[in-house]
């Protein structure tokens, strides 16, 4: 990856963070910050029902200085590819070539992995400023010009046909409520994919959301997360990844569970989550690095007060925890033209 590289004094451990809650622009700005001072290696925002991914990730970019972003995940039946394209390689030069794009099929059925095979090669080709024909045959040609950085494409993935097809086209992969053994598998398909289509499978990103609600006593984490794991585990593409994960029984009496929290069962949290104090949590999540995740992504469920329970998750599975941050990492072109708050100079 381009962003986030290990330099001198960088932690030996890549973490990722998603943030999801709509919480206050400010409080959202501030954990990002956070994240970026704790050596997080890349910011995700998922795009469900609260801020627009890309309008987050370019006001985002004007507050940070190395932490990547990303887009995880835009669904590409949410919008047409061409302003796909626009977006993701605004944030990439607002950015100065942090951006990472994560797509995804969207609405399942027939012809959907066929839709996120030929959307990842049109968005590669348009980003990469190369013509690309539009369903009405006109030709679009993106004159924004991003920056030097590639900007990498990601593939969202739950099914295993969706994983090999990861391997096969895109710069990495994104799981989702996953074990981690379920993690292993993923990335045997994914070097499948790569090595079919005469790729180096090191060059694919295996990314993986891990719910967490770190720092909490379990009465209080317990149904923050349970509730999490209730509400995908009623989405039957979800319900399925929890029955490849040998969760199956559990995620059906989740689904079932409704508002009852009581009844959905402790093991299928357990088993994908993470929870306790910061060195359980922490010992979790390096099983999921030594299952093949080359980049677990902390994903904190809010409880109680929404705002510090996200920022003790963040804190407490942080790469390095001591805030010591010296300033931004940017290059001698950049730092000509932008101040230390990424504003316009003289």
């Amino acid at each position: 990856m381009h962003h986030g590289a290990m330099g001198e004094g960088r932690p030996d451990v890549r973490t990722g963070l998603a943030l999801r809650d709509p919480i206050p622009w400010h409080d959202l700005v501030l954990t990002t910050e956070t994240a970026e001072q704790t050596d997080y290696e890349l910011l995700m925002v998922p795009e469900i029902a609260g801020r627009e991914a890309f309008a987050t990730l370019a006001g985002l970019a004007r507050a940070t200085y190395r932490i990547g972003l990303g887009a995880g995940v835009v669904p590409v039946d949410t919008r047409s590819l061409e302003v796909i394209a626009m977006g993701a390689a605004s944030v990439h030069e607002q950015s100065r070539g942090r951006m990472t794009l994560g797509i995804g099929a969207g609405a399942a059925g027939p012809g959907s992995m066929n839709r996120l095979r030929e959307s990842a090669a049109w968005l590669r080709d348009a980003l990469a400023r190369r013509p690309v024909r539009l369903s009405d045959g006109e030709v679009f040609a993106l004159s924004l010009d991003p920056g030097p950085e590639p900007l990498p494409i990601w593939i969202a993935a739950l099914g295993e046909k969706t994983m090999r097809l990861a391997g096969e086209v895109a710069d990495g992969v994104l799981l989702n409520w996953c074990t981690p053994e379920r993690v292993s598998r993923a990335k045997e398909l994914v070097r499948e994919g790569a090595e079919a289509s005469g790729r180096d499978p090191a060059d694919v990103t295996i990314g993986v959301y891990v719910r967490a609600c770190v720092g909490q006593e379990d009465d209080v984490a317990l149904p923050a997360l349970k509730s999490a794991a209730a509400e995908y585990a009623a989405q039957p593409h979800y319900r399925r990844q929890f029955d490849a994960s040998g969760l199956g029984r559990e995620a059906e009496a989740a689904a079932a569970a409704g508002t009852d929290l009581a009844k959905v069962p402790d093991p299928l949290v357990r088993s994908v989550c993470l929870l306790g104090d910061s060195t359980d949590a922490t010992a979790r999540l390096a099983a999921y690095r030594a299952a093949g995740a080359d980049l677990p992504i902390v994903y904190p469920v809010a409880s109680l007060e929404a705002v510090s329970s996200i920022q003790a998750t963040v804190l407490a599975l942080a790469p390095s925890p001591k805030l010591d941050f010296e300033g931004p990492a940017i290059s001698p072109r950049w730092a000509v033209d932008y101040d230390l708050h990424g504003e316009h100079g003289e």
